[in-house]
């Protein structure tokens, strides 16, 4: 559990995350990411606001569902933070349209508030490979036999 105070521009990425964010609001990640971020992740990089929010709203084209619970942050100091989160998405493609929860983290840094650098790790099978038919059972079977 983080002994530093949140800072205030982590408070404003959760209720962005939570409560704000959705294909009709994109314009919502404007109060907290910075014009020239960069955002990381399995798939690759996004350089600047914009692109990171068209490429959002490609991700929530045909989505049903796609929300975050964010657990409790490590702060180690004003500008950087490590977030856990917890993703659920429903999308008629994948599970059968059920729910995919998917568990990660994000690398925050942030600078005059801003923030500048969003690095989002999590298994990419589970979210995707593994909720798809005829793959999914195939990529559960590798992960179960490389498995300790």
């Amino acid at each position: 559990m983080s002994t530093n105070p949140k800072p205030a521009w982590l408070l404003e990425f959760a209720v962005v995350w939570q409560q704000e964010l959705s294909n009709h609001n994109l314009d919502a990640l404007d109060s907290v990411y910075h014009s020239e971020m960069l955002f990381e992740d399995p798939s690759g990089q996004i350089h600047g606001r914009i692109n990171f929010k068209a490429h959002l709203a490609k991700l929530y084209q045909n989505v049903d569902e796609a929300s975050f619970q964010l657990h409790e942050p490590v702060v180690q100091d004003n500008q950087r933070v490590a977030q856990p989160w917890t993703m659920t998405l429903r999308h008629p493609r994948l599970a059968g349209g059920d729910p995919v929860y998917v568990e990660g983290i994000s690398l925050l840094t942030a600078q005059s508030g801003k923030i500048v650098s969003h690095r989002d790790y999590f298994d990419m099978g589970e979210m995707l490979y593994e909720s798809i038919p005829l793959v999914g059972p195939l990529v559960r079977l590798v992960k179960n036999r490389v498995s300790p």
